[in-house]
């Protein structure tokens, strides 16, 4: 079972603490840490293109044209292949 299951709320990009990306990545590993099914959330992540939350420990913004959007997307692909960045 995920570790974020039924506290969405938490990993809203909004609500993850840090004022820059840099930061906010930070937080983000520490909430998926340990995680058993992080390389399929991550897969689940780039299937739904997801926008504005955590998955797999990466912090999503909520625009699509973001450099960290970006950046974002090819932390998830690592996540997914190899279950680990």
């Amino acid at each position: 079972m995920s570790r974020c299951r039924g506290r969405a709320a938490e990993y809203e990009y909004a609500n993850v603490a840090g004022g820059q990306w840099r930061t906010k990545r930070a937080a983000a590993e520490q909430l998926c840490a340990g995680c058993p099914v992080l390389s399929r959330c991550a897969q689940r992540a780039l299937q739904h293109h997801a926008l504005g939350m955590v998955w797999a420990g990466v912090p999503i913004p909520p625009d699509h044209d973001n450099k960290n959007t970006h950046e974002a997307r090819r932390l998830l692909i690592e996540v997914a292949l190899y279950g680990k960045r």
